[in-house]
């Protein structure tokens, strides 16, 4: 079974399950190869019985699970902290609309000049070197304003 499906032909699907057959048959001769090597050792030497000719296997492996294990401890306890610091927090759900205030409040303007933005068709924005906004310019005059022309608004330092 896919982990992820995506939309492929017969002969790319075809031509992966053949190279994943051919990975584990290397696996498997590889893993096969190197238990019977470990046997025919133990088996020319008679003195030494089999288990004795897999024990410092065995240690190696026994180490290497330990690393696992103790990866897996790291792991587990990331995952316990950030759900205590993040139990809170919604972070598939998309933050709500800013009100506002908070608009007004980002952009460095009053509540009115943002409504006068908000309800206007075209307008140029001047900027400090800072990056603040110090004039807009407006082509056209807000919509609830009946008469053409040009207007600037001067923002507040």
């Amino acid at each position: 079974m896919m982990i992820i499906q995506t939309p492929r032909s017969a002969l790319a699907a075809a031509l992966d399950g053949l190279l994943t057959t051919l990975a584990w048959a290397a696996f498997g001769f590889l893993f096969a190869s190197g238990v019977h090597s470990i046997m025919a050792g133990t088996a020319h030497a008679a003195a030494s019985p089999a288990v004795s000719r897999l024990l410092p296997d065995a240690q190696a492996l026994l180490a290497y699970a330990l690393v696992a294990a103790c990866i897996g401890l790291l792991l587990s306890a990331w995952a316990c902290y950030n759900a205590v610091r993040f139990s809170g927090l919604h972070r598939r759900r998309p933050p709500g609309a800013p009100g506002p205030e908070t608009l007004a409040r980002h952009f460095g303007v009053s509540l009115a000049q943002l409504r006068i933005l908000r309800t206007s068709r075209s307008l140029l924005i001047h900027h400090t070197d800072e990056g603040r906004i110090s004039m807009i310019d407006f082509a056209q005059r807000p919509a609830e304003d009946a008469e053409p022309g040009h207007m600037a608004l001067q923002m507040q330092q």
